[in-house]
């Protein structure tokens, strides 16, 4: 009997459907977010997944480049961060789909990390097809029927709790901890490649498909020279395959756990091994680092210690954290929060919050951890209380999953956005920053405040302007600028700006200030795009185009874009607004001054309200001469 070809399957559309719910999914938590977070891609979706369908057949599919930016991981030091096309993104899942399932079934039980979902193995791969063909699901959505993969935070958790069990109830009082430097930049293609052929001899077409293409994403070497290490940063599917890349590790181990008392876990690049006695410890990171080399990874000397006693408590053990997450766990069950529960939520956070050292300097290690989700706790009850401890730990502390952390509490404010703006234009005009990352992250966060002082208008104009700027800070610098009533003068400037620019990521996100344009020009506009070489241009040409002139596209984008108000999100999709009060359809323009001034009494912040008030003046003037 035959073997089935995965490549045969990968160009399949209900799979490509499924890739681009995880992709875009996953496109949540990467290091530089799409100007448009892919709704000019989820327009048209069945017509590009068709198109990467076709070069899938053909033979014929190029990946696209890297977009990359130096991620700090403090003041000294940072980390490679990248970012794969949509299109890219799409295909990698596609693959991870047709591939996880049987390799699952070679991961020993103790490791967590990116399992598939028990009886998921035995399932059709293209169920849920008819979930699959709306463009947007919910993340709820996304993780209960379309992804295959058990969530991290049901599975870290497990991870913690089985090794205090070891520790506590089963005698192993010593722990292996190491750390292994650079782990996804040193990862040996040509071994992966041999690994996955090894478990998966029948399927070479699909593996050196995905190997050309982490190939293709590699850094090179000196001199330009070709590199074989390294798999992108940064995204779902490389957790994956640097899972998978430690299966030698595990099996070792399996054997050893079976001859002498030890017990090995590992969440994808953290590996503990637990034993009884002393000198069994010292053979197990003996024989971690024997196996390590033979992957052509190396142990952290700095990191390595065989802890035991109460060093393992303390290693493993954080009561803060635990209570934390069961009041974040409090909040999320709720449907309703009550004012009274809600004060005494914020007091237990409060509680916790003055037991995090450092809050005075730098915030780090464990207790950045701790603070993190309190950040989040604070988040999800919109609270203001710790605005100004965020606003100080981002000055001095430049770590991106604080960052990170930050920006999605301080964009979640309605309260106290003036101090925000003030501290956070302060940081950027006096250039207290010292990473691209930071600064780019600083812009975003700033177009959810109240109002923006002439100088942070006059700051946003110079980084945008100034090709020496990384490409991420002028698409945040252009993003902000688009959230502004321009005038005649400055979008002239700005259409002159976008015909030079080369990057393509910067003329993308200075669409968003050209919608702005008058309705003809913005005809115009929207049909010069669509004669762009580069096919990010292209596809944002094409979906101005339509919401212009496909009168039924038009009417479902206006459901999709006030179906659940929030005022955030309407930042977001600003632009969207503005390209349909232009429409070439009365009926359009109708429904859109419609649907703002339903919601404009709604808006908190005077930037938005001067906007959309701007929008909707426009609309009753030109209904009122036609």
């Amino acid at each position: 009997m035959m073997a089935i070809e995965f490549y045969d399957k990968l160009s399949d559309l209900s799979l490509l459907r499924r890739a681009w719910h995880l992709a875009r999914n996953d496109s949540r938590t990467d290091f530089m977010f799409d100007s448009y977070r892919f709704s000019d891609f989820a327009f048209r979706l069945d017509d590009h997944l068709n198109g990467i369908a076709r070069s899938l057949k053909s033979g014929t599919y190029h990946p696209s480049q890297l977009q990359t930016i130096d991620v700090p991981k403090s003041s000294l030091s940072v980390r490679p961060g990248s970012v794969l096309s949509i299109e890219d993104k799409i295909v990698m899942f596609a693959i991870a789909c047709l591939i996880a399932p049987p390799l699952d079934k070679k991961l020993p039980d103790t490791v967590y990390s990116w399992r598939v979902k028990k009886g998921e193995n035995k399932k059709e791969l293209f169920e849920d097809h008819e979930i699959l063909k709306y463009p947007f699901l919910k993340r709820t959505t996304i993780q209960k029927r379309v992804n295959f993969v058990e969530p991290w935070y049901g599975v870290w958790p497990r991870f913690i709790k089985d090794l205090e069990v070891a520790y506590e109830t089963s005698g192993y009082h010593f722990m292996v901890v190491s750390d292994i430097v650079a782990y996804f930049e040193n990862i040996d293609l040509s071994l992966l490649r041999d690994l996955l052929l090894h478990y998966l001899p029948r399927q070479p077409r699909i593996i050196n498909f995905l190997i050309n293409l982490l190939e293709y994403w590699s850094w090179p070497a000196v001199h330009g020279g070709v590199s074989t290490r390294g798999i992108p940063q940064g995204n779902g599917v490389s957790s994956f395959l640097g899972n998978i890349y430690l299966l030698p590790l595990d099996k070792a181990f399996k054997t050893v756990c079976a001859s002498c008392d030890t017990k090995y876990l590992r969440y994808m690049d953290d590996v503990k091994v637990m034993a009884k006695d002393i000198h069994v410890a010292r053979e197990a990171l003996f024989l971690m680092n024997e196996k390590l080399r033979e992957l052509r990874l190396n142990i952290q000397g700095a990191k390595t210690r065989i802890l035991q006693g109460d060093e393992i408590r303390d290693e493993l053990f954080d009561n803060r954290l635990d209570e934390v997450n069961a009041v974040i766990a409090e909040i999320q069950d709720k449907n309703n929060i009550t004012p009274a529960e809600r004060k005494s939520l914020v007091g237990k956070l409060k509680t916790k919050l003055k037991a995090v050292k450092g809050r005075k300097g730098v915030i780090r290690d464990k207790e950045l951890r701790l603070f993190r989700r309190l950040i989040t706790g604070f988040t999800l009850l919109r609270n203001s209380s710790i605005v100004r401890i965020t606003l100080d730990q981002l000055e001095r502390n430049p770590d991106s999953r604080l960052l990170n952390s930050a920006v999605r509490y301080l964009r979640s404010q309605d309260r106290n956005l003036n101090r925000i703006s003030d501290r956070i234009s302060s940081f950027l005009i006096d250039q207290k920053l010292l990473f691209p990352y930071q600064n780019a992250h600083c812009l975003m966060t700033l177009r959810y405040q109240r109002d923006l002082q002439s100088l942070l208008w006059r700051e946003a104009k110079r980084r945008l302007k100034n090709k020496k700027e990384h490409w991420y800070v002028r698409q945040q610098a252009a993003l902000l600028i688009g959230l502004k009533n321009l005038s005649k003068k400055e979008l002239e400037s700005l259409r002159k700006l976008a015909f030079e620019e080369e990057d393509a990521k910067v003329k993308r996100a200075l669409g968003q200030a050209l919608a702005q344009l008058p309705q003809q020009e913005l005809f115009a506009l929207s049909k010069e795009l669509l004669f762009e070489i580069n096919p990010e241009i292209q596809r944002l040409g094409r979906y101005y185009y339509d919401l212009l002139f496909d009168n039924n596209r038009a009417k479902e984008q206006i459901k999709y874009l006030f179906r659940d108000f929030r005022e955030e999100v309407l930042i977001d999709r600003l632009y969207e607004a503005e390209v349909l009060s232009k429409a070439n359809y009365s009926e359009i323009r109708v429904e859109v001054r419609n649907r703002l001034n339903a919601v404009i009494r709604n808006l908190r912040r005077p930037i938005l309200q001067k906007r959309v008030a701007s929008i909707i003046d426009r609309i009753d003037k030109e209904a009122g001469m036609a």
